[in-house]
This record gives structure tokens, sequence and C-alpha cells, in this order.
């Protein structure tokens, strides 16, 4: 894919450095990511994907706009409460960037869907907020040999992996006995920087992974933003999990 004048221009921070160049914002031109979630996560990821120039991007999420959610949903105002998030949140990175291919899935992500729609990407985002969805995502991403990067946050804590099959661990090697279900009816508390920062670092994980630089598929990342700490946890595949015999497409 051909950069012109007004492309060069846009992304030009970007094909300065030398990690990226004009070959690099290419590729990401060329590139296509979807983003399961766009709320609290997904609204940062959504953004600074399309900011960094990202061609094809696909979002899903079917929920609507409430008023607990401008806290730390970035992409929503006032304006937009009780509308549906993934066209609101499409338009929003529309006025971005005029030129992004974007593709709305205003649908439940369930194993039918994710099974028709991961194969499609380069990668995938888990921007999600339970476990059972993000066991499908996951699911899904090692069946297509698609890699995906996770986060999860609450109150002033967040966590990330980048899932990349055949290259290490996956949500299931995580979490080998499942994850105890909660009560879908308790909310819990976050304060909204939580997810912008978990946010960019997902967004930073997919740049480096379609440029072909190192991402963190090797263990988990914790943090802690009470008291400002940024900590590994080394992981590995199990044995016995499919994601070690899967080889990314």
């Amino acid at each position: 894919m051909v950069l012109d004048d007004k492309a060069r221009e846009v992304y030009s921070r970007q094909i300065q450095m030398k990690e990226i160049g004009e070959e690099g914002q290419q590729k990401l031109a060329a590139a296509s990511v979807l983003v399961i979630g766009c709320g609290g996560l997904g609204a940062p990821v959504l953004y600074y994907l399309t900011g960094m120039g990202i061609g094809h991007i696909g979002l899903c999420d079917f929920d609507v706009v409430s008023p607990s959610n401008l806290n730390r949903q970035l992409l929503f105002t006032m304006d937009n409460l009780g509308k549906r998030k993934a066209p609101t949140a499409a338009s929003r990175l529309l006025a971005l960037n005029p030129k992004l291919k974007v593709t709305v899935y205003d649908s439940f992500f369930d194993e039918q869907l994710a099974a028709s729609i991961v194969p499609e990407y380069d990668i995938a985002v888990d921007c999600l907020d339970n476990f059972d969805t993000r066991f499908i995502l996951n699911d899904a991403c090692i069946d297509a040999s698609k890699p995906f990067v996770h986060a999860g946050i609450g109150e002033f804590y967040g966590q990330f992996l980048t899932v990349t099959p055949g290259m290490g661990p996956c949500l299931r090697c995580l979490f080998p006995g499942g994850v105890k279900k909660s009560d879908p009816n308790k909310t819990f508390g976050v304060v909204g920087p939580t997810p912008g920062v978990l946010g960019c670092f997902q967004a930073l994980e997919v740049l480096k992974f379609l440029l072909g630089l190192p991402v963190c598929n090797d263990g988990l990342m914790t943090y802690d933003g009470l008291n400002l700490s940024l900590e590994k946890v080394s992981l590995e595949a199990s044995p016995d999990c499919r994601c070690r015999s899967q080889i990314l497409s």
C-alpha cells in the first residue's frame, strides 16, 4: 500500500522513527485488527489504532452507552447516552480518519460469530469484561492461529498478555481450571485512567506485533496504579494445551 502526501504528513512522527519508517507505516495501513469490546479498554485501543494508521478495524459490542460509562469510555459523550456503542464508536473513529475501513459487529460475541470473523483479521484485541467471553475469543484465536492481546482491569489495577499461538501461553494456560463465575449483576469499581493505561499498552502491543517487534508473549504484565509499579510474571504454555501446537498464520 502506497502512502500519499497527506498520509505522510499525518504519520510523520511515526515515519521518522527507525522502528517504523515508511515501510512500517505501509504495513500498518495494510493491517486489519479486530477489537472485541468498545468500553473502557476498547475506547483507547480503538482511538490509538486509528491514530496510528491501521487500515481496517473491526469492532464488536452489543451494549448501549450509559451514564456510568462516561468516566472512562472516552469515545462517548452525554449526547450518546442510550445509543449503540459499536456504531457510535465507528462514527468517532471515522471522524479521526475518514479513510479508515470500519466493520461494525453490533452483535453478542458468541462462538459462532467468533469462528466466522476472527480468521479474517491479522490480530484481535480482548477488551472484554468477563472471562466467559474471553475464553471464546481465546479458543477462536487458537483455532484460527491468530494472535490476540488480552487485558483486564479493576480499580487501580490491571494486567495484559499477548497470546501468540505456538510461541507462548494462552488464557487456558493462565487459568487451567477456568475462572469462578461472578454475579453478572455485581459491578466493580474502576478509576477512569486505569483502562486508559492498559488500553494504551494493548494498542502498543498490536503495533509491535504488526511491525515484527518483540511483544509480551512469555508472561503476564501486572500493573498497580496505586503504587505505580509494573511487574512481569513469567509463564509457559501448558504441556497439554492446544496453543502449543498451533502456528501463527
